[in-house]
């Protein structure tokens, strides 16, 4: 049995960490479950879910997920006080290594790996704090949107979506997190469409945020440079993935993100076809200010001979 998501684009930067999150949801509620791409004669790709649940089924399982609760972690001075980013809450202690190391330590299991999916302690920046993930980079207020789900998060509403495709709707500011291009989160000057500022779809949050801490960010070596990376970074301000044709779990598609040949200036679809992979798309991050980049839609790098 399958779960179709006719509306999901393989170009969307969003498109592999809502499928791993989606993927990390279903595992997590002991249910088995593979992704795929599949592609009919016309040339039109949908992204296959296998899965024993139908849409219902799976929607059950989003609304029922645990959602991280700020007051399980052990914060500096006892509360979060109204941080809303974990970097310069980590400042202000003047140890901002030791806090975290002692934070994560202290926190239940999804609380740690709620903020291991922020920051790593295994790359640190120029100030001497714990550096952020790459898949951050259009929040500003990564505590705010980690700990507080948007208000209409309802299994009706996520079963519509994956049924019928996304709803955008308002009175959610950021929570398009940098990685959605339909919307517009971050001011009037990326985009024309006013209205759709501070837009978001409750379905596509809800991935998103799963599939950010099933993706944590880890350190890896740029030539002589220790950096904050991870299995879909291909540099500090770069997202790479591919597109699949083979039923994979969580942990199979963590290791397609990660194959260096995925990552390469130019991908070889001949080395990446013995691995399922037809396309990969890559995308930079667009600065919009000092704090705040977003990624648009990703540009094919590499495609295989008479596939769509």
């Amino acid at each position: 049995m399958a779960l179709t998501l006719k509306w999901m684009q393989a170009h969307a930067p969003y498109m592999p960490i809502a499928t791993a999150g989606l993927l990390a949801l279903l595992e997590g509620a002991g249910e088995e479950a593979a992704a795929r791409w599949e592609v009919d004669r016309a040339g039109r790709a949908a992204l296959q879910i296998e899965t024993n649940l139908d849409a219902d089924g799976v929607a059950a399982v989003i609304a029922d997920a645990p959602w991280p609760d700020e007051s399980r972690v052990d914060w500096p001075g006892g509360s979060r006080n109204g941080a809303q980013a974990l970097k310069p809450l980590l400042k202000a202690t003047g140890q901002p290594l030791q806090t975290f190391r002692d934070m994560v330590a202290a926190a239940p299991e999804l609380e740690a790996a709620t903020l291991r999916a922020i920051v790593t302690d295994g790359v640190l920046d120029s100030e001497g704090l714990p550096a952020r993930s790459r898949l951050l980079r259009g929040v500003k207020s990564d505590l705010t949107s980690a700990f507080k789900p948007p208000r209409r998060f309802a299994g009706d509403e996520f079963a519509a979506e994956l049924r019928d495709g996304l709803t955008f709707r308002t009175d959610a500011k950021g929570l398009g997190l940098g990685l959605v291009p339909e919307v517009q989160t971050f001011g009037g000057t990326t985009g024309p469409d006013p209205a759709s500022i501070d837009a978001y779809s409750p379905l596509l949050h809800a991935l998103i945020w799963n599939g950010i801490v099933a993706l944590p960010p880890v350190p890896v070596m740029r030539g002589r440079t220790r950096m904050v990376g991870g299995p879909l970074a291909s540099g500090s301000d770069v997202l790479s993935w591919p597109r699949w044709r083979v039923a994979v779990g969580l942990s199979g598609l963590r290791t397609l993100f990660s194959l260096a040949e995925v990552h390469a200036d130019e991908p070889d679809l001949t080395h990446l076809s013995r691995r399922g992979i037809d396309r990969v798309y890559r995308a930079r991050a667009i600065p919009l200010n000092n704090m705040i980049a977003v990624y648009r839609w990703g540009e094919e790098i590499a495609a295989g001979a008479g596939r769509r």
